[in-house]
């Protein structure tokens, strides 16, 4: 579902899909599950979303939502007073989705492998 998702929306943009994908621990995972077919998930880590992908065809209803709600919690949970995110800038649906749950952009800079430029975004937990 990863795997799809990476290709999906950033295929070709610094490389031919099948986009390489970092070595993560997915059981650790929180996912959303539509007729026993895994559609969303989302990874925490400390202060860090470290990942949110929906399939396309399940946008729009709701799931990213409540996957980001649920990392929210999570990181709440640790008692840490800033949730952190980053995401391609050129990812506009990705930026603007979470600008509208209330995250705000902290900081621009350039990635460390990609040619690509990030943003830094966070939320007070508060």
């Amino acid at each position: 579902m990863v795997q799809t998702v990476v290709d999906e929306v950033y295929g070709g943009l610094w490389a031919p899909a099948p986009l390489p994908i970092d070595e993560e621990d997915w059981f650790l995972a929180w996912v959303a599950i539509v007729d026993t077919r895994i559609v969303g998930m989302v990874l925490t880590s400390e202060a860090w979303i470290g990942d949110l992908w929906v399939l396309r065809e399940y946008r729009g209803r709701g799931l990213g939502q409540r996957l980001l709600a649920q990392a929210e919690a999570e990181i709440a949970g640790r008692n840490l007073g800033t949730f952190r995110l980053r995401v391609i800038k050129s990812n506009t649906n990705a930026v603007s989705f979470y600008l509208r749950q209330g995250w705000r952009v902290e900081r621009e800079f350039p990635n460390e492998r990609l040619p690509v430029t990030m943003l830094e975004m966070a939320k007070s937990a508060h």
